[in-house]
């Protein structure tokens, strides 16, 4: 009989760390067997960072068995009200539940979530629902049992840099300038002070802008919150870099983001990309998109692929990168799962 215990990253002992690591490097080798693992000191290291995060409370349970070894897994992530957004998300906690193959189909999933719907009822009183990206059949299949609807249908897609068809990337570029004379392209690490306030309240519309499907939420990101993030990601040695498009009048026109791991080296993230909805049809995005391609090149050469998630209803998005190369890899399906 497997007992649930909390998982507490600053207290946890090398014992609760090794039977933790287990079970997630398992189940991400069965998700994706042909991508390398990071260190797990790197995981580690990053996990302690996010849980200093001060906008959500973060949660961790795993079911442990007799001789130790931890059979399920599941985590949520709860905003506060130090979050922005924190009125209009509350109801919502970010699963993630996942059981190694062998404890499949003995009530183990149920187990874990009926303990995390008792923690939740305890702690977070106003969550009333869970939403959890899913990539196996087996956690389709569990979360269909329990009623849970598919909110958001998503992929996860990569580009390989080897076939990318280079002229067409250096023709958007220079398409782009000529289109747009008067507009600077501006590439940084750190968002300049100048812009931060912009710059926010893009993310903030563009981050809306994207297929949400059913799921209730609104983001707001603020320059603090920026800021926050560019401080973890140094902290954790993870190179970020934003190219972003400022009219003559100051205004944060568009954006893309990626973020690179030295010790997974072989490839780049691709993270947010948008455009305001009042600039859109003067070829920002592929300027934007080009542009990064074209420094991801120059300053990344051991880069084999890039990667990024979208959501199968995003037609705008999807025409860009489809032209560019990107392949489906991996299919992703949201859920809501209501507990209230």
């Amino acid at each position: 009989m497997e007992r649930i215990t909390k998982f507490d990253v600053l207290t946890a002992s090398e014992e609760l760390w090794k039977a933790h690591f287990d079970h997630t490097e398992a189940i991400r080798h069965e998700i994706d067997p042909e991508d390398p693992q990071l260190p797990r000191e790197k995981l580690r290291a990053m996990m302690l960072s996010a849980f200093s995060i001060p906008s959500d409370n973060k949660y961790i349970y795993l079911a442990l068995t007799g001789e130790g070894e931890a059979a399920g897994f599941l985590s949520l992530s709860v905003e506060n009200e130090r979050s922005p957004s924190y009125q209009s998300n509350k109801h919502v906690g970010n699963m993630n539940i996942s059981v190694l193959g062998k404890y499949r189909r003995k009530g183990l999933g149920r187990k874990l979530l009926r303990h995390a719907i008792d923690e939740m009822a305890a702690k977070e009183p106003a969550v009333t629902e869970f939403l959890a990206g899913v990539f196996l059949d087996s956690g389709r299949g569990f979360l269909d049992s329990l009623g849970g609807t598919v909110s958001l249908q998503q992929s996860a897609n990569r580009l390989y840099l080897k076939d990318l068809d280079w002229a067409m990337v250096e023709a958007w570029a220079a398409e782009g300038a000529r289109k747009n004379p008067a507009t600077a392209v501006v590439q940084a690490s750190v968002i300049p002070e100048a812009d931060i306030k912009n710059f926010s309240g893009l993310y903030t519309e563009t981050m809306n802008q994207q297929p949400l499907g059913d799921i209730g939420v609104k983001i707001v990101v603020t320059p603090e919150q920026i800021r926050l993030h560019e401080k973890h990601n140094r902290d954790n040695g993870v190179e970020q870099m934003t190219i972003y498009t400022r009219e003559n009048d100051g205004t944060v026109s568009g954006l893309t983001e990626t973020i690179y791991l030295e010790e997974a080296g072989h490839k780049v993230k691709q993270m947010l990309t948008g455009v305001r909805e009042n600039c859109r049809g003067r070829g920002l995005g592929k300027l934007l998109k080009a542009q990064m391609l074209l420094h991801i090149r120059k300053e990344l050469p051991g880069v084999k692929f890039v990667v990024t998630a979208n959501s199968d209803s995003n037609a705008p998005m999807l025409a860009i990168n489809n032209k560019l190369g990107f392949k489906k890899h991996l299919p992703l399906k949201v859920y809501k799962l209501k507990i209230k």
